[in-house]
């Protein structure tokens, strides 16, 4: 696959055999990210300190998920410490890719980890959530370099077809689309 352009800082044209593709660059990148992310629990996260550390308010009950599943947190790339009632101090945050998930982010793990039925599920939704956050976003400029590192990353995936919550990540445009589309005849068309 060749990547020969971006559409609004959103899609990247690409070519494939007979067909034009167009890749979601925030489908895909949370894609690879969430790959990468839940490859990398069962080792180590890539992190990002935050210095100096900043503050987070909890409401009750997510500080209380918060008392019982630090390990589960630090797993995933959160260092937090109590500070006060509901309060923590986010000290570092998952940064797949390079990309430092915000301080903030820890509430919606702490979210996923408090609503889900099992500790499998809450991990899992976590990921997902992880996995977006630092995940580029709409107008976000690749260079070619960027642009087709991406997109190889993502043909490395388990499953390149659709993001971690089920949003397809790329859509084809067939070559007879076009011609139809146009009105051409007598068009190559193996």
């Amino acid at each position: 696959m060749r990547v020969i352009g971006q559409f609004r800082g959103l899609y990247l044209l690409c070519e494939f055999e007979d067909d034009l593709l167009v890749v979601d660059q925030h489908a895909a990148h949370e894609r690879v990210n969430y790959e990468r992310l839940r490859e990398a629990v069962d080792g180590s996260v890539p992190t990002a300190p935050i210095d100096p550390p900043e503050s987070v308010e909890l409401t009750p009950a997510q500080f209380s998920v918060v008392q019982s599943a630090m390990s589960d947190l630090d797993a995933l790339g959160y260092e937090i410490d109590s500070f006060g009632e509901t309060t923590v101090r986010v000290r570092s945050v998952p940064a797949p890719m390079g990309r430092a998930a915000a301080p903030e982010s820890v509430r919606d793990a702490v979210d996923a980890l408090r609503r889900e039925t099992s500790p499998e599920h809450g991990r899992e939704k976590i990921l997902k959530d992880l996995a977006c956050h630092p995940s580029l976003k709409a107008g976000d400029e690749l260079d070619d370099g960027k642009a087709a590192a991406l997109v190889e990353r993502l043909g490395a995936c388990e499953n390149p077809y659709a993001c971690p919550h089920g949003r397809p990540t790329v859509l084809t445009v067939d070559e007879a689309a076009l011609v139809r589309g146009f009105g051409r005849r007598g068009t190559r068309m193996d």
